[in-house]
């Protein structure tokens, strides 16, 4: 193992020395003697290069132009190794490397890859901070390069991500995970009254647009989310407040109207025919207990409140800023995204877009009984 790893250092130091002269022609491009890696680390480096290495020796111009990377989807960069026929390939990557997320992948600007060559190709990590200015990493032969991220880059880039698709599903589970302890619901359910299964009331989202996903160009697909949740008692569970947390997946770009028919809102669960729901773009995880402990405290005040909206509403506000307030001000480097809020969802058809609070979300949803 470690002769091997020996073996490709000299490698790519060859690689290096003899493309010295070699330059992609794009004026995103940074000047190499003003910059200095900054959040990629000289392991990370290494992996980049052992993964250029690999698309050269292995046709990798092929599995970069294959409709798997189409639309900025992510791939694991362990099934890019499999693709590839590569082993051993755990060597180069540490365990501070793993420590910070699943390594996947995305190909940027696919449509300017060509299948048979690779030498416009640029390998560069996606950082964790939406507000990065220069992005880092290697050519196709190994030689750093620093790319301006202010603007889209005009070269096909294979993004190294760890706080993507997957790492975002992982987030999820554990968000989920976390509710389960404290014993909220997180599946969908249908009470049962005398050994009999009785009627399921839900609101589903019909279509949503969204002005803006909140995620800058080399950070890929968005990633978003939806916390629903009411200040009310639970049908089932009176010492738990309703709180659910829904992926929405479909959701790629902005200005574009989904129609995923998605269940949001489940009256089972309430006693009081409101619900709140905070709509946000995932970048690297939160205080997840530190979200569902602002709930829970809020059921206290919540259940004694009288109906009328001039009481319920700046209650909901309040909560709904403290909540946000936590997820941005919690441990991560790069805190989630606020998409919008929509303070009070009711029992009810909207068949007309209704835009949220913050006016960059729209949605029709419908209510339905099963």
């Amino acid at each position: 193992m470690k002769m091997m790893k020996t073996n490709f250092r000299r490698i790519a130091s060859l690689f290096a020395v003899s493309s010295l002269f070699f330059s992609c022609s794009n004026d995103t491009n940074l000047d190499n003697k003003s910059q200095e890696l900054n959040y990629v680390t000289q392991e990370k480096m290494e992996l980049a290069r052992y993964v250029a290495n690999a698309l050269k020796t292995n046709n990798g111009a092929e599995l970069l132009s294959n409709s798997k990377f189409k639309n900025l989807n992510e791939i694991l960069l362990s099934e890019v190794f499999d693709d590839l026929k590569m082993k051993n390939n755990e060597e180069f990557i540490s365990s501070e490397i793993k420590k910070e997320g699943i390594l996947e992948c995305f190909v940027y600007n696919q449509e300017k890859m060509s299948a048979t060559s690779l030498k416009d190709l640029q390998i560069l990590f996606a950082p964790i901070d939406d507000n990065t200015k220069t992005l880092e990493g290697i050519d196709i032969n190994g030689n750093v390069v620093f790319v301006d991220a202010s603007q889209p880059s005009k070269n096909p880039i294979l993004f190294i991500d760890q706080h993507g698709k997957y790492e975002f599903q992982k987030n999820m589970n554990s968000f989920n995970e976390e509710l389960k302890k404290r014993g909220f619901d997180t599946q969908m359910t249908t009470p049962n009254i005398s050994g009999k299964a009785t009627a399921v009331d839900f609101n589903k989202i019909d279509s949503i647009k969204l002005s803006d996903v909140q995620e800058p160009w080399f950070k890929g697909n968005p990633e978003i989310y939806a916390i629903v949740f009411n200040f009310d008692q639970n049908f089932n569970e009176p010492n738990v407040p309703p709180l659910r947390v829904l992926q929405m997946p479909y959701i790629k770009k902005k200005n574009v109207l989904y129609t995923p028919e998605q269940p949001f809102v489940f009256w089972n669960e309430h006693t009081r025919n409101a619900a709140t729901m905070i709509i946000m773009e995932e970048d690297s995880g939160f205080d997840y207990a530190g979200v569902i402990n602002i709930v829970v405290q809020a059921i206290g005040t919540g259940v004694t409140l009288g109906t009328g909206d001039a009481i319920w509403t700046p209650f909901v506000v309040n909560t709904v800023t403290a909540v946000l307030d936590e997820i941005k001000g919690s441990w991560s480097t790069d805190s989630d995204d606020e998409i919008d809020q929509y303070y009070i969802i009711r029992k009810q058809n909207v068949t007309q877009l209704k835009s949220g609070a913050s006016n960059n979300a729209a949605i029709t949803y419908s209510f339905e009984t099963l």
